[in-house]
């Protein structure tokens, strides 16, 4: 199991998505985040394990972080393509 894959399990947890539709919202922020090539590495089960567990004790912080995450790319897309 990859940081990625890790990842990819606890958004579709808290989302209640499919896994490939937050594989294709993590591609979207690995292609605009500096250094989120670190998803790639491959984990240690009991690591990876540890990680998924501590991710589901703060569900709700990673919620709301994301829904600010998502505000904020369509703040910044709005004003991108505002009409002058």
């Amino acid at each position: 199991m990859t940081r990625s894959d890790v990842f990819m399990q606890i958004l579709s947890e808290i989302a209640k998505e499919h896994k490939e539709e937050v594989k294709e919202l993590l591609k979207t922020f690995e292609s605009t985040i500096p250094n989120l090539n670190k998803f790639d590495k491959e984990l240690p089960t009991d690591e990876a394990e540890q990680l998924l567990t501590d991710f589901r004790a703060d569900k709700e912080s990673i919620r709301v972080w994301l829904l600010q995450g998502r505000n904020y790319f369509v703040s910044q897309a709005k004003k991108t393509h505002r009409p002058t």
